[in-house]
């Protein structure tokens, strides 16, 4: 069958797609940019950003307000992965356990958020964003009714299993949505950027304000929980009003809608599901995000290296004590508020994304147009380096015998370069992946093995700063972190390449010369000499 035989007639909004057995790809024109997006294999809508209702177009006040909103979320999720670690000395007292059985309540929630996105990734990219969010939230406010009335640990650990599998949703799919909105536009690396911060900035408030509540004798542990429930609640009923932005649900309501004020008939293919069509769904989501982690070594890498980046966040944290109130006779709550220059870390990294953005824009231009996912790490072929510079600061000024001031600034150099790095990988998993419509399920799979190996480095830690100095378990990880650096140059100047070993990355837009019909007719010829 050729191409040309299986393609769809446009849609009243723009919309073409293409039906085939070929290697799954959008193909664009140089010469006309704007012409109707094909696709080969796997989708029976296509959307492209030309579209006029696509997402992209939508107002920039309406776009960094939904931003916003859904980044307020991530904040509130990710204070819990923290302020349980300033509570755990109640949880030891209340249920007689140790340091590392009570633990499990932080590292199992951190292993939720990654086991979710393998479901929560793959749904949204075909239900929709927005009621994923919704119901999401509304199981969330359950599990934190399980969390704050435990009769034992092992209930308290499966329900924060259970808090971290339904809070994931503002973990990987936030960046999904920002996606969505700005897709691979040069200024895409700013609200990108707004994500990134908001998930530091939620473990950063986490201790202190555990602390805070855990000291109170009139609320105690529970309390981190029924808070929960009260802003849970607040975020599920207005996220009932924000608009959907997945582009395929988007532009597919704007195709029905002017079908229907033309009294034009809904494309079926557009609107309607057979039942073999929602098996296929069934199989997409459970399949997609472990299809891509399995087969795809371009996110499996990224993967493993953002695990150990991520991990050292909590690796961090549990050394914080034995530095600021052992070494330095800090107050708890005192050491609790040093987490805070995280805070004003992520706030410099964010005014240093523009410099990033006129770099992958200068890089564009020179490409002839073009965008090239590896130059998002531009930035970080100078900024990695400050993962061991900022360790090994930390490390051997954490004995006492220097101020504890030292010790602080070199956190906030590593509260830079962890969250650029992650937008970094970010912004690349979803230019390379947006294109197919697979950024859900990509950034999910990017998740699983981040959040795992963030939650088991918080077992490490505990074992680490038992068994070791503070001084040699900290610098034991900038030395580590020398293989940080090492891939980022490998993904800077190979990614291209790992990119082609990728049958799903070869989804992505391919702009070929001359006009996208010659194309076509050259895909038919090769595909009538094979047959």
């Amino acid at each position: 069958m050729s191409l040309k035989d299986d393609t769809l007639n446009a849609s009243p909004s723009g919309v073409s797609a293409i039906r085939s057995n070929n290697t799954l790809g959008v193909v664009k024109s140089k010469d006309s940019p704007d012409e109707p997006v094909l696709v080969e294999e796997g989708f029976s809508l296509i959307v492209s950003p030309d579209n006029p209702h696509h997402p992209i177009h939508w107002s920039i006040g309406l776009k960094i307000f939904i931003s916003v909103v859904y980044c307020l979320l991530q904040v509130f999720v990710t204070l819990t992965s923290t302020s349980y670690l300033s509570v755990e000395w109640i949880v030891e007292e209340r249920f007689n356990v140790g340091a590392q059985v009570a633990t499990l309540g932080q590292s199992l929630f951190i292993i939720g958020t990654a086991v979710g996105p393998a479901v929560l990734g793959p749904m949204s990219d075909l239900g929709g964003r927005k009621w994923i969010y919704v119901v999401s939230m509304v199981f969330y406010i359950l599990c934190s009714i399980g969390c704050a009335l435990p009769r034992n640990m092992a209930q308290l650990a499966i329900f924060m299993l259970l808090l971290g599998i339904s809070g994931s949703c503002a973990l990987s799919n936030v960046a999904g949505t920002i996606g969505d909105l700005f897709g691979d536009a040069d200024a895409a690396s700013q609200p990108m950027a707004l994500f990134v911060m908001s998930a530091n900035i939620g473990p950063s408030l986490g201790s202190p304000v555990g602390e805070w509540i855990g000291d109170k004798e009139n609320m105690g542990f529970a309390w981190i929980y029924w808070l929960n429930c009260i802003i849970g609640g607040a975020f599920a009923i207005g996220l009932c009003f924000i608009p959907e932005t997945l582009p395929r649900l988007v532009i597919a309501k704007a195709a029905a809608k002017e079908a229907k004020a033309k009294g034009e008939e809904t494309p079926s293919d557009i609107m309607d599901s057979s039942f073999s069509d929602v098996m296929h769904e069934m199989r997409f989501v459970c399949m997609m995000a472990l299809r891509i982690l399995f087969t795809e070594p371009l996110v499996m890498f990224l993967g493993l290296f953002n695990g150990f980046t991520y991990g050292l966040l909590f690796l961090y944290l549990d050394g914080v004590f034995d530095v600021f109130v052992y070494n330095n006779g800090l107050s708890y709550i005192v050491a609790d508020l040093t987490f805070l220059n995280f805070i004003v870390g992520v706030l410099i990294m964010f005014s240093l994304v523009p410099i990033q953005t006129y770099l992958y824009k200068r890089d564009r231009l020179r490409n002839g147009g073009i965008p090239r996912p590896e130059a998002r790490f531009l930035i970080s072929l100078v900024s990695v380096w400050g993962f061991p510079i900022s360790l090994l600061w930390f490390g051997f000024t954490s004995d006492g015998n220097t101020s504890y001031w030292s010790p602080i600034i070199a956190g906030t150099l590593l509260g830079i370069v962890d969250p650029l790095l992650w937008l970094n990988m970010l912004s690349y998993i979803v230019d390379a992946y947006a294109p197919a419509g697979l950024s859900g399920s990509a950034i999910a799979a990017f998740s699983i093995p981040s959040f795992a190996i963030a939650g088991a480095l918080s077992h490490a830690g505990v074992a680490m700063f038992e068994r070791m100095s503070t001084k040699w378990a900290v610098a034991t990880l900038g030395f580590i972190s020398f293989g940080v650096v090492a891939l980022v140059y490998v993904f800077y100047f190979f990614g291209a390449k790992i990119r082609g070993a990728s049958k799903l990355c070869r989804a992505g837009v391919h702009y070929v010369e001359g006009p996208v019909e010659e194309y076509v007719e050259q895909q038919d010829q090769q595909e009538e000499q094979k047959e």
